[in-house]
């Protein structure tokens, strides 16, 4: 049987940390992949770079979100069942932080002013823009930024988007989020 690993993982030194990071990957977050005719993906990470750690780890925390790794040069951090960020120190990863952002963690809720008077209303959690429509019309959303600086935004769409499945002719068949 094929095995897809759930988690990604930058470059680790030293037997013991290759060792731990083999055990990791293989015994504890590997999960089947379908035959040749299936390829299912369960879900992505995002890594996000910092100088501090700690204090990246403990700021998604605080928003309410729960750590479920930490091996020291990386944590990672559970939005939803099947979506998460890792978080990697400066000196550990296969990138370094940079001043610059040009990512942004983007979380999706049906309860945009529920989160949005929860994390006004908590002490370091940097709100920097209040509810707003954003992306063209597309959206309504509120935006945060973390220790590194990454920019965190909480959106709910306005209307719902189709994306496009397929084609019949001219006419684009469209498949909407529940």
């Amino acid at each position: 049987m094929q095995y897809l690993t759930r988690f990604s993982l930058v470059n680790v030194g030293g037997a013991l940390h290759r060792l731990m990071a083999l055990l990791w990957v293989f015994c504890l977050l590997s999960v089947p992949v379908a035959a040749d005719a299936e390829r299912r993906i369960s879900g992505g990470v995002p890594f996000f770079y910092y100088h501090d750690l700690k204090a990246a780890t403990a700021w998604y925390e605080l928003l309410g979100f729960r750590k479920v790794t930490d091996e020291g040069w990386v944590s990672i951090i559970e939005i939803t069942p099947s979506s998460f960020i890792g978080l990697v120190n400066a000196s550990d990863g296969t990138w370094r932080p940079s001043k610059e952002k040009s990512v942004l963690l983007s979380i999706e809720t049906p309860d945009l002013e529920a989160w949005y008077k929860k994390l006004a209303n908590t002490k370091g959690s940097n709100i920097t823009q209040g509810i707003k429509v954003g992306a063209k019309g597309m959206i309504e959303e509120f935006r945060l930024e973390d220790p590194g600086g990454y920019v965190v935004e909480f959106f709910r769409w306005r209307d719902r988007p189709c994306t496009r499945a397929g084609k019949t002719g001219d006419k684009a068949t469209c498949v909407n989020h529940p």
